[in-house]
This record gives structure tokens, C-alpha cells and sequence, in this order.
């Protein structure tokens, strides 16, 4: 099975990604922490921090400084979100409401905790060792932990997007673009957050559920050889057993990036 493959590259994979994300954005912080609160003290910007969440999204590749002219109507998604970049007093009383609505989201966005972490570190290597008649109560009880903590994230950014979507279209924002402008910041802020893949790891639990059942029910047709390898003695057994394992070797390899 390729499962222990895969999870050392997403554990290798993601153990290098955190900790180089980690020393960028802890020198980015340092730097632009620096810049704003300079700038705050120069133009009067209140919301320079925000543009430390922009940088760290990688959507911008340009110094975070506040933009003294006026922008242009907005009338995308991108555009909306943009004038979060400008000095408030640049903007018409229209494109002020919205950028304090979405910089007001900004100062209380809520970390997520990574449900690939959960998945990973308690999933994972449980499934890699389960033996015939085992008690699989605990395994049932971690891939429950990681759908929780994987639906919890689900639902925050979906109740973000239907709350700004409502606070923009109050603002004048016509709603269609409201509610894209709202879906774009909640799918930035999961970005800036890391808490990617939500919907991925459930999957990769579903799988997991699915390959306890065809272990746990049918206990007797297959056993687990000294090496790891599982042994079948029913065609239909593997063939179930290894379509499930196809299914979470595709989701393992969504959470990784592929």
C-alpha cells in the first residue's frame, strides 16, 4: 500500500513548507511591522497592518504603502478588496464604508487550527498498523477529531463570506459582486490563516471510514503480513480494500499540493 509513502512526503512536504513559511513570514512581519507603523505615523493610515495579511497571501509584490490617489470606480471583486490599499481620505464616502468593513474583518479573522495536522499526526499512522479484530474505536475517534476540526473551518469561512456579503450589499456594493468580493476574502483569508484543504482532509477521512469497514467487517479474509502488507483471501475484499485506498491516495495527494 502507498499509504506510508505518501504520508511521509505530506509529513516532509508540510514540516519543510511550515517551517520556511514560517522564517519568511516571520521576516516579513518584522520588516513591514516596522513600515507601517512608520507609515501610520507619516499619512495617519489606521489600516496599514492590513496590508501585512495582503503580503503574506502573496498577492502583493509591491512595498506596503498607502496609495495617495484616488482609485478608480470600483466595480470587481478585486477592485473592492483593493481599496483596503488606499488612504481613507482618497476614498468617496461609499468606498470608505466598504474598505472599514472588510479591514474590520481583517482585525477579527480567526486562526483555524490545520486540519492536515490533525490528519497526519493521529490518522494516519493508526490505519498503517491496524490488525484483524482489532478494537478500531479510538482510529474511528481521530478521524472524527479531523472532520470536526475540518468542518469547523468549512463553516467559519462560509459564515465570513454570508456576513460580509450582507454588510457589503448594505453598503451599496451591487450583490452579485458582494457576494464574490465576500467569497474572495474568505477564500484570502484561509490562505493567510493556513488552514488550507479542509474539504480535501474530509475526504481523505471518508476514505479512511471507508477502509476501517472493510477491515473491521470482514476481519477474517485478510491478514497483515510481517512487512505491513495486508493479505486478502476474498478478490471482492481487495478489490473494495483498494478502491478505498485509491480514493484517500488522491485525496493525500490534494492536501500535498498535487
Amino acid at each position: 500500500m502507498q499509504i506510508v509513502r505518501r504520508r511521509k512526503v505530506l509529513q516532509k512536504h508540510a514540516s519543510r513548507r511550515t517551517s520556511f513559511r514560517f522564517l519568511v513570514i516571520g521576516l516579513i512581519l518584522v520588516g513591514e511591522m516596522t513600515v507601517s507603523f512608520t507609515g501610520g505615523l507619516i499619512v495617519g493610515n489606521p489600516w496599514l497592518p492590513n496590508y501585512l495579511v495582503d503580503r503574506m497571501n502573496g498577492r502583493s509584490r509591491e512595498v506596503a504603502t498607502v496609495k495617495v490617489k484616488p482609485p478608480p470606480q470600483p466595480s470587481t471583486a478585486v477592485e473592492y478588496l483593493n481599496l483596503m490599499n488606499y488612504d481613507e481620505k482618497t476614498l468617496t464616502p461609499a468606498e470608505r464604508s466598504v474598505a472599514a468593513i472588510l479591514n474590520d474583518a481583517v482585525a477579527h479573522l480567526d486562526i483555524r487550527k490545520p486540519p492536515f495536522q490533525v490528519f497526519s499526526e493521529s490518522v494516519l499512522p493508526k490505519i498503517e498498523t491496524v490488525q484483524p479484530g482489532e478494537d478500531l474505536t479510538k482510529i474511528r475517534a481521530a478521524v472524527q477529531q479531523c472532520q470536526d476540526v475540518a468542518d469547523s473551518a468549512v463553516r467559519y469561512y462560509q459564515d465570513l463570506s454570508a456576513q460580509l456579503t450582507t454588510k457589503l450589499t448594505g453598503a451599496g456594493v451591487p450583490p452579485s459582486t458582494a457576494q464574490e468580493t465576500a467569497q474572495t476574502f474568505a477564500q484570502w483569508a484561509q490562505e493567510a490563516g493556513k488552514v488550507p484543504w479542509p474539504k480535501e482532509v474530509n475526504k481523505a477521512c471518508a476514505s479512511i471510514t471507508t477502509l476501517l469497514d472493510v477491515l473491521s467487517e470482514n476481519s477474517s479474509q485478510w491478514t497483515r503480513q510481517s512487512d505491513g502488507r495486508l493479505l486478502f483471501t476474498s478478490q471482492q475484499l481487495l478489490d473494495q480494500y483498494n478502491a478505498a485506498t485509491t480514493d484517500l491516495n488522491a485525496a493525500i495527494k490534494a492536501i500535498n499540493g498535487g
